[in-house]
């Protein structure tokens, strides 16, 4: 075995590539007065310079203004501007729907009580330490650095069926890092893993529905929008095959841009397991989650709702004996704002759609785009552009869905795009977000554990090489793989 001490590389030293300007406090003061102008002339410009706009939709318009305002210019929380948007968006409904109970009818909303589910189950799994002796084990029988981020690569792709946050999912892998990265012996060791961790659960998400509140989201908007329901099983047959090529290639290209070939071939030492443990074929908290996943998969056969499932599996997750975690520690660990966020979204998406915004925004803004008479591989290249550079403005994968895919959907209906191509296109371009240190929070996460994880630099050189391939790879899948896959699922 070779031993952590005779890797190649350059000796750990001072990060030369961080950004080291401090803004003075007279910019921090000044900077909310800016962004307060900013949107009172965007609201005026709304309000007076769009002649023709029926009042609803101008109203919705202006709240939509603020929403994204506060989600990318602003240091508040998602789930505060979400909410605060939605206050608005329902005091407007009252005039459309007449319903202005409409933000507290989503907290009953079948999708957040599956996300809660879904992250009582989590908080099991990480108590019961599954995830440190997966790691060991992965560590232990890989031959070889490149071996060992390939077997963690699929071992986070694993735990997209089982936790609902990418947040949640990056900070149980914390761990993980830690204990790699001790036996790296350069700097550039711990920046590829520092960056594969974030990297692999960010675009993993996409391979099943719970892999991200937004696809929930999003899955919720095709039915309502088109009628086209997508199930579990559905999604999974979409989203597993494009985000197993989508992540595995992704950590092969920084295993090559951050990694010399001796240091991609080189051993590492396992990190060791924590007395105590009992082995994973003992642990009750697996099992469960291994069979609230084949009731998923097998719903089209038994007909039970995934809610109800999720939710008789995270109760037996946290029952006494079962894991270490109590039921109430669980719901303490449950990510609560983002549940809040979910719900606060999904009320705000069913106000814009009943203003008439998004039929407008067709309407108005697109046909530029329908005069050209444009194929339908051509927008759906414009979708996954837009979607692919979205999250450099908008720093919340459920607030880029929530906000491009209903006229996406419009769209791809008039220009005879399948729904449900639109949708996967939409989501799995917004699901890139490896950018900036502000664009997702696990690469925020990940990028501040240590003074030599990674840094900007770092960040723009991977994003240079990711997202034209992953652009390559929606038009692929959308032009053979996806089409080829509905086809066989509408085989009876």
């Amino acid at each position: 075995m070779t031993n952590a001490t005779e890797w190649s590389g350059p000796a750990p030293g001072p990060r030369t590539d961080r950004i080291r300007w401090r803004p003075s406090m007279d910019a921090v003061r000044l900077r909310p007065i800016l962004v307060a102008c900013g949107a009172a002339l965007a609201g005026l410009a709304i309000e007076f310079g769009i002649p023709g706009m029926p009042p609803a939709t101008r109203h919705a318009l202006e709240i939509l203004l603020l929403a994204m305002i506060g989600w990318t210019l602003t240091p508040l929380d998602d789930a505060f501007v979400a909410v605060a948007a939605v206050a608005a968006a329902v005091a407007m409904t009252v005039f459309v729907t007449g319903r202005p109970e409409a933000l507290f009818a989503t907290l009953g909303n079948e999708l957040i009580w599956l996300l809660l589910a879904s992250f009582l189950l989590a908080a099991a799994l990480k108590a019961s330490g599954v995830a440190d002796r997966l790691v060991a084990l992965a560590s232990g029988r890989a031959r070889s650095v490149r071996g060992l981020a390939w077997a963690l690569t699929g071992m986070i792709l694993a735990t997209a069926f089982i936790i609902p946050s990418t947040s949640g999912r990056a900070a149980m892998m914390v761990p993980a890092y830690a204990a790699i990265a001790s036996h790296c012996g350069s700097r550039r060791q711990r920046t590829a893993f520092a960056l594969l961790f974030p990297t692999a659960i960010l675009l993993s998400a996409f391979a099943s529905p719970l892999g991200a509140g937004a696809h929930l989201l999003a899955a919720g908007m095709v039915e309502r929008l088109s009628g086209q329901e997508v199930g579990y099983l559905e999604w999974v047959s979409f989203g597993l095959p494009f985000a197993v090529v989508s992540a595995f290639l992704s950590t092969e290209v920084i295993l090559r841009l951050f990694l010399a070939p001796e240091e991609r071939r080189a051993r590492l030492v396992p990190p060791a397991i924590a007395a105590g443990r009992a082995p994973l074929h003992r642990q009750p908290v697996l099992w469960i989650a291994g069979a609230v996943i084949l009731g998923w998969l097998a719903a089209p056969v038994h007909r039970i709702d995934p809610t109800i499932l999720a939710m008789l599996g995270a109760l037996a997750a946290c029952c006494p004996g079962v894991s270490p975690v109590s039921f109430r520690d669980a719901i303490r660990d449950a990510d609560l704002a983002l549940l809040l966020f979910l719900a606060a979204t999904i009320c705000l998406a069913d106000g814009l759609m009943a203003s008439g915004l998004h039929e407008w925004l067709v309407a108005v803004v697109f046909p530029p785009v329908q005069q050209g008479h444009p194929s339908p591989a051509a927008i759906l290249a414009l979708v996954a552009t837009i979607g692919l550079l979205s999250h450099l403005v908008i720093h919340s994968r459920t607030a880029r869905v929530s906000i491009l895919l209903p006229p996406v959907l419009i769209l791809a209906q008039s220009a005879g795009i399948s729904p449900i191509m639109a949708m996967l296109a939409t989501v799995s371009a917004t699901g890139f977000c490896q950018t900036l240190m502000i664009s997702a929070k696990p690469v925020a996460l990940f990028g501040r554990l240590a003074e030599e994880a990674f840094g900007a630099r770092d960040l723009a050189r991977l994003s240079a090489v990711l997202m034209p391939l992953h652009f390559a790879l929606i038009m692929l899948f959308a032009a053979i793989a996806w089409p080829a896959i509905g086809s066989l699922l509408a085989t009876p």
